[in-house]
């Protein structure tokens, strides 16, 4: 299996290492309802999902664990997502990436309706991936607007990164 998930993930570790707990918790309204640690919290949620599904066949996007230590601490976040680097590192195998699942997650904004559908588990570790790189985004303008900098590709899909470097 690729080792491109796994660099998704130390891209949060690196964000992280770096991050003052204020920064981390800190929501700017009215441009955000989020902080930083929301959006990281959300995402390791996916993640979550997904290795609950490697032993159970089941993923369901729709669990969330809102307001825990990973949305309040940078160093319980780091904490995770040294947890899903290692899961990923040591339990995502071709035999795994083949692995039928089914997925639980709401579709509809007026109502509370989910959805269930069949995928496979690598079709779910690249939806993951993109969703957290998809916040990544989020949180580099969040961190933009508090003044710091980020890597040059940190919240850049992987096709722009790739558009960018070979037109450059």
């Amino acid at each position: 299996m690729s080792k491109s998930y796994v660099e998704v993930v130390e891209q949060a570790i690196s964000l992280l290492d770096d991050i003052s707990l204020s920064d981390y918790k800190e929501v700017l309204a009215p441009h955000f309802t989020s902080s930083i640690g929301t959006h990281i919290r959300h995402i390791v949620d996916h993640f979550l999902a997904l290795k609950e599904a490697s032993c159970s066949g089941h993923i369901n996007y729709n669990k969330r664990n809102r307001h825990s230590d990973i949305e309040l601490s940078p160093i319980a976040a780091i904490a995770a997502f040294k947890s899903i680097t290692e899961w990923l590192n040591q339990t995502c195998s071709n035999q795994l990436s083949k692995q039928r699942v089914s997925v639980l997650t709401e579709i509809d904004i007026s109502d509370t309706k989910s959805t269930s559908c069949e995928s496979t588990f690598e079709r779910e570790l690249v939806f993951v991936a993109s969703h957290a790189i998809h916040h990544y985004a989020l949180i580099r303008i969040i961190r933009k607007m508090q003044g710091k900098d980020l890597p040059e590709f940190f919240g850049y899909a992987p096709a722009t990164i790739t558009h960018l470097t070979h037109s450059a």
